[in-house]
């Protein structure tokens, strides 16, 4: 059988997991697999029945939410470089058939070099064939014009925006000796010779898209944790609100969404995601550092979460409607489709205060359209099996192309005749 190199760059847990749950199910299919990411979500993910590498990613989970909140770049030129470089010795060392990466943007640049087909899982409202509008959950315009006027500028900004986001690896193709990879950041997310949508149509729909994209269904994760000493000790005569915001979010936010909720007549449970955390807990709410959230979900009358495609998902694959309070763009993006569907209500972070929340939460668990709207996308995801229907692809791509010995000549890094205006580009964009 053909070997797999998956690749997932750890900018957070959602980009660890989703290539674990997709190498799970090509070694189910007897495909040889190898998996190379970041080992600090090992403790959540646990061992893999097939080989796996350490991957170090070059950007903390701390400094990547601080990024993705300004609207900036994750990766720099020098990264970029850093990761081509690394990607190629990999793929030397794994002698894949084919590469699979999460968020890994660097395999648009390696794969071209090494010549092995590359697989880019992304979200759909991410797609270059996707209309959804891109709301910025902060920037400097809104405190000078205000929300309303700040967006509507900034929407009008938004393909010089995409093209300064863009610049990056763009520098970073021509230094490698391939063509720059996409004018604008749709493009450059979406790069790649084949694109597979962990989403479904129903939801974040796009344009007719090209034969090798394809949507798959969502991928839900639930770490395999037990259940803190406390898991059955919750009151049963009371509506459960489960709370995660996830790897990205922050505790103090974490402990006024819990001032919120303690007035209401609810039982809070809520993961801080942030071991040791030290937090002001109020006496209707259960603390643990991680849960079982695929149960709390299913346990719980409202989530409130960060509103990405993740937990978002998570709660929707259970039926519940979610808060999302979102930090950052892609996380706006998706909790918006979502309260298209009447299944979400969505807050920017800088909108969050306890009043805030209590009131928003006391809403939506006294009107039943939120939960029907989510139960109907609950019966929409129970259509898809991504694992299945990801493995199908593979097939169909490894069909249609012949399986090739990774060439051993494979040049990369600056070229010497780049070497001299390197340092000065990335330096205008790092």
């Amino acid at each position: 059988m053909p070997h797999i190199l998956v690749m997932g760059e750890a900018v957070t847990l959602t980009h660890v997991v989703r290539p674990t749950l997709l190498a799970d199910a090509l070694h189910a299919a007897g495909y040889g697999v190898t998996l190379a990411c970041d080992p600090r979500f090992n403790a959540l993910i646990g061992p893999r029945p097939y080989r796996t590498i350490a991957l170090k990613s070059s950007i903390d989970p701390a400094t990547s939410t601080v990024l993705l909140k300004q609207n900036q770049p994750l990766f720099s030129v020098e990264t970029f470089n850093a990761y081509v470089r690394e990607d190629v010795r990999l793929m030397r060392l794994a002698q894949p058939q084919l590469v699979v990466g999460d968020m890994r943007q660097s395999l648009a640049i390696s794969a071209q070099l090494t010549k092995v087909p590359y697989v880019n899982i992304i979200n759909a409202h991410w797609s270059p064939w996707s209309d959804e509008p891109f709301a910025l959950v902060d920037h400097p315009l809104h405190k000078v014009l205000g929300r309303e006027t700040g967006d509507r500028l900034l929407s009008l900004l938004t393909p010089l925006g995409s093209m300064m986001m863009a610049l990056p690896i763009n520098i970073a193709a021509l230094n490698n000796g391939v063509a720059p990879i996409g004018a604008g950041l749709r493009e450059t997310f979406c790069a790649g010779d084949y694109v597979v949508y962990p989403d479904i149509p129903e939801l974040s729909p796009t344009r007719p898209l090209p034969p090798n994209h394809r949507y798959i269904g969502p991928l839900d994760f639930s770490p395999q944790i037990a259940p803190p000493p406390w898991w059955d000790k919750v009151p049963d005569d009371k509506l459960v609100i489960y709370v995660n915001l996830g790897s990205s979010g922050e505790p103090a936010l974490l402990e006024v969404i819990l001032a919120g909720l303690s007035d209401l007549r609810v039982t809070v449970i809520a993961a801080t995601a942030h071991p040791g955390a030290a937090l002001a807990v109020p006496a209707n709410a259960f603390i643990a550092d991680y849960l079982p959230g695929d149960a709390a979900a299913a346990n719980a009358a409202l989530v409130i979460c960060n509103g990405g495609a993740s937990s978002g998902c998570q709660a929707l694959v259970a039926g519940t409607p979610f808060l999302g309070i979102a930090s950052n763009t892609d996380q706006l993006s998706y909790g918006t489709m979502v309260a298209k569907t009447g299944a979400a209500e969505n807050l920017r972070e800088d909108e969050v205060t306890a009043e805030r929340v209590r009131e928003t939460v006391a809403r939506m668990l006294a009107s039943p359209g939120y939960r029907e709207a989510a139960q109907r996308l609950k019966q929409d995801f129970a259509r898809y099996d991504a694992k299945a229907n990801f493995v199908a692809f593979i097939g169909e791509i490894l069909a249609a192309a012949p399986i090739k010995a990774l060439s051993s000549e494979v040049d990369t890094g600056p070229r010497k005749e780049d070497a001299s205006t390197q340092d000065s580009r990335a330096a205008s964009v790092s």
